[in-house]
């Protein structure tokens, strides 16, 4: 058996209403466009998708019912994490870690520098940053969430180069 890890940043937001504060920033144009092309290319490797945590951003959270439109999956499998908002990778590690195994693909949308540390955890080739609508799956040879860790990666996959 294997567990699937999906790695999502957010899609591009804007910064054009000073007076919003960071977590009430909305996404751009671009970026809804942009996240919705991402989830269309992927739509066959995800599947198996199970669960979306999403950090409590309105960027991510907006990123991550958007992605689950895209691809038909039901926003009842999407539930708000506040500790992804301002996890640190260490953090957001053991919260993967912790997940009921009856999960087998679990997506995380959340924010950068944790997500670069996150997804540099598992892939051979270091990530400079992972950019936005930037989707990493990492597949594990594992049965257990809290069994994590980079060697027992078996496959890498992404939806930008490095």
């Amino acid at each position: 058996m294997a567990k699937t890890l999906l790695i999502l940043r957010h899609a591009k937001s804007s910064w054009a209403e000073a007076d919003k504060s960071d977590k009430d920033r909305a996404l751009k144009a671009k970026g809804i466009s942009d996240i919705v092309n991402t989830a269309r290319s992927f739509a066959p490797k995800v599947q198996g998708l199970d669960l979306i945590i999403t950090s409590s951003a309105n960027r991510a959270v907006h990123t991550a019912i958007l992605f689950a439109e895209t691809i038909g999956f039901s926003h009842d499998k999407i539930r708000i994490e506040p500790l992804v908002y301002q996890a640190d990778e260490g953090e957001l590690l053991e919260m993967i870690k912790s997940l009921s195994d009856v999960h087998q693909c679990v997506m995380v949308v959340g924010h950068n520098p944790t997500l670069t540390y996150l997804v540099n955890r598992f892939v051979a080739d270091r990530i400079h940053e992972l950019p936005t609508s930037g989707l990493v799956g990492v597949e594990f040879n594992i049965n257990r969430w809290s069994e994590l860790s980079a060697e027992k990666v078996s496959s890498v996959f992404r939806s930008f180069n490095w």
